[in-house]
């Protein structure tokens, strides 16, 4: 089993849990894992490089700025890459918002 495995099996789920916590309590969290394995993924992707990082605002959807400082630096760590924010408001409404 690689590190992908263990964290979509054993972590993600766990994780699941954290999120709806702190969503619900309004508590705002960083958090990152560095899973990737050598060789390619079961696509042929490189998978030397597999970062799943969750950055939450507080119950006030007010940022953390020292936690916003390290998803920056987490994100600059390695290659760029794409990456989907979604933020859920108190009304129930989504906010998406995309940084390329």
């Amino acid at each position: 089993m690689n590190k992908e495995q263990v964290y979509d099996d054993q972590i993600s789920p766990l994780m699941q849990q954290i999120i709806g916590i702190c969503k619900d309590q309004g508590i705002a969290m960083v958090a990152s894992f560095d899973i990737a394995h050598d060789g390619e993924g079961p696509n042929g992707e490189d998978c030397s490089s597999l970062v799943c990082s969750t950055l939450l605002p507080d119950g006030n959807d007010e940022p953390n700025p020292v936690f916003a400082q390290a998803n920056a630096l987490i994100r600059r760590a390695g290659r760029p890459a794409p990456m989907m924010f979604t933020t859920e408001h108190g009304d129930g409404s989504k906010t998406m918002t995309a940084v390329i």
